[in-house]
């Protein structure tokens, strides 16, 4: 699992990737303010762009994978492969 926080980013500007074994996030906040007075104008854009990729440890299953975004909050769930789970190696003590 993967989890991020992302403060002011709206659902829609979000884009999330997987290329192999890594994992790509990134998103575009975009965020204007007027402020109309009978003195003055005044009107402000802020922009921001944010990406982070991730290298995964372990093989996924890309049909599995799954995202929520609550709260700001981004949760990726990446269910490993099933070749990866059922791997053990024995290792002899010498």
């Amino acid at each position: 699992m993967v989890k991020t926080e992302l403060p002011g980013i709206k659902k829609e500007d979000l884009k999330i990737s997987l290329k192999g074994d890594m994992l790509t996030i990134e998103a575009e906040k975009k965020q204007e303010n007027t402020t109309e007075d009978t003195k003055y104008y005044a009107h402000e854009r802020h922009c921001g762009h944010y990406s982070r990729s991730v290298l995964l440890p372990t093989p996924v299953d890309a049909d599995k994978v799954s995202a929520t975004f609550e709260g700001g909050v981004l949760e990726i769930r990446l269910p490993k492969t099933e070749e990866t789970k059922s791997t053990q190696n024995e290792v002899k003590v010498s």
